[in-house]
Formats: structure tokens, sequence, C-alpha cells
């Protein structure tokens, strides 16, 4: 129980001002924190889904890219990928989602994956850099999503420790501190009217 200085009137008002102040604290606290668990599923949703798919595409790529390159003749698979056609550029931002500052990165694409000569190399190789390149956004995607979830997996953390400390030690202290003075000052007015009484009787008898 937390230590009560001194059973007053006075002191129980200070301490139900502090429980009414925790228990809004905890009712905010507990809100943020459904609110980040929501948000954390969601990306967690998201991110599945993006992996599910990759999952099946990249393999499909790599496939392709394997084929093509069977289909050339020693170094022209690396000849063909050393000639610039397109420029990547990302830009990083952040969105501020109940405190936390998640980032969001988007993907600026310039130019065309396919940049030799079309007649010297196998279609295979023209599939496969499409469908790695159409992949590009949904990787950059992930990336951003996977940084999001530890931000906010930590500041889950953060406010849980704030909920149980608020719900399992501080407002049962003051509820129990609250209880406590109750007692005393009942205690107190109990004895003063039983002083007050023999007073009277002594007067009485006198």
């Amino acid at each position: 129980m937390r230590t009560v200085s001194a059973p007053t009137r006075m002191v129980l008002l200070r301490t139900k001002k502090k429980a009414g102040l925790a228990r809004r604290g905890h009712k905010l606290l507990k809100d943020k924190l459904d609110g980040l668990i929501g948000k954390f599923l969601d990306i967690v949703k998201n991110t599945e889904s993006k992996l599910e798919e990759l999952s099946v595409k990249l393999p499909e790529a790599f496939a392709l890219m394997t084929a093509a390159g069977s289909m050339m003749a020693p170094g022209e698979l690396e000849e063909a990928s050393m000639i610039p056609g397109q420029t990547a550029s990302i830009e990083a931002g952040r969105k501020n989602f109940m405190g936390v500052r998640v980032p969001v990165y988007s993907l600026k694409l310039e130019g065309s994956p396919v940049s030799y000569g079309l007649m010297e190399t196998p279609a295979e190789l023209d599939s496969a850099l499409m469908n790695l390149n159409s992949l590009l956004p949904d990787i950059v995607e992930l990336a951003g999503n996977m940084k999001a979830l530890e931000l906010i997996s930590k500041e889950i953390t953060k406010v849980k420790r704030r909920v149980n400390a608020l719900e399992y030690v501080l407002i049962p202290e003051l509820s129990e501190a609250i209880s406590f003075i109750k007692m005393k000052l009942s205690e107190m007015e109990r004895s003063y009217l039983t002083s007050l009484m023999k007073i009277k009787d002594i007067v009485r008898a006198r």
C-alpha cells in the first residue's frame, strides 16, 4: 500500500484526484495500445500477402533468367545486364501514427529495364527483367513494412508496460490508500463522538 502521510480529508481529496488522473491515463494508454496493435496486425497481414506473392513470382523470374543464361554464350548475359537502361530512386518519408513515426518509402523508376538489342537476346531474358522490375515496388514496400513493424512493436511493449503499471500497481495502491484514509477518518470521527459523549456525561453529572 502507498504510504499515507496523514489520513486527513485534504489528503483524501488529493489521493482521489490522483486516482482519477491515473484512471483517465490508463484509458488513454489502453486506447493507444489497442490502436497500435490493430495497426501492427494490418501491416502484418499486408506483409504476409506481399511475401506470399513474391514467393511465387521471384522464383519464376529467376527461372526465366536461368533459362535465358543457358541460351546465351558465356559472358553475354552479364554484358547485356551491364547496359544501363533504367534508373531507380527511393524517397524516404515519415508518417506519424499514434506517436510512432513509421517510414514510408516510394520508388521512382525512369527508363526501361530492357536496354539491349532484342534480336541478340532470348525472349526469356526480357520476361525475366520485366518481371523483376514489376516486383521492385513490392520489395520497397516490404522494406518499409519491416521497419514499421519493428518500431510499432517497440512502442507496443513500452505502452503495455505503462498500462500494466497503472492497472496492477498504481491504481490499486491509490484505491487501497483511499480506503485506508476513509477507514481512519471514520475511526477518528467515532473516537471524537465517543469523547464528546463522555464529556457531555461528565458535564451533566456535575
